[in-house]
């Protein structure tokens, strides 16, 4: 359905790199840290691979490589989807980050769709 679509601002392109991410619950309390990989990326946020769910509406603090650079990012849980029993879907919106982090972030997009077509 074209409405999904439409609410999507940034494309999404396949992505793959592991994320180390901390966890903050609701109310800004550290809750977990460990590792994830993405999905997908875009410029607004990554869709990532994990091993347990974490709430929607809760706060993530990441780490990735792309490329030479160490992007950090901190985005909201946006979504959060069971698909085993250790594996979750989780979409990440970002909501700080830094001019040139985005600016990796937005060069790798850009040279995954000149690649795919």
């Amino acid at each position: 359905m074209s409405e999904k679509g439409e609410r999507r601002r940034w494309d999404r392109v396949p992505a793959e790199h592991l994320v180390s991410y901390t966890h903050f619950d609701e109310e800004g309390e550290l809750d977990d840290m460990g590792m994830a990989r993405t999905l997908d990326l875009s410029e607004g946020g990554i869709l990532l691979d994990m091993a347990r769910p974490m709430g929607e509406g809760s706060w993530l603090e990441i780490k990735m490589v792309s490329g030479e650079h160490i992007v950090k990012a901190r985005g909201r849980v946006a979504y959060s989807q069971n698909l085993a029993p250790d594996r979750w879907r989780i979409g990440l919106r970002f909501t700080e980050i830094t001019e040139g982090d985005a600016v990796t972030i937005a060069r790798e997009v850009a040279g995954s769709q000149d690649i795919g077509g």
